[in-house]
């Protein structure tokens, strides 16, 4: 893991399309902003993990499963 310090306005770019600003800093909190193209997907992690385990329960579903087969 990378681990860097930027403050209020700086930021940092990942590949050539991404880029990753420090908007606010405000005690234990940072907001970002996140500039990405349209085809990146950008979750917070709670969201994405989320997702990804519903889609697995619906895939495993016997509703599923006859759907695919039948």
């Amino acid at each position: 893991m990378l681990v860097l310090t930027r403050k209020k306005g700086q930021s940092l770019v990942i590949g050539r399309d991404i880029r990753v600003v420090v908007v606010e800093v405000s005690g234990d909190f940072v907001r970002i902003g996140i500039e990405a193209p349209p085809e990146v997907a950008v979750y917070r992690e709670e969201i994405y993990r989320a997702v990804r385990e519903e889609n697995r329960a619906a895939v495993a579903s016997p509703e599923v499963l006859k759907e695919i087969k039948g």
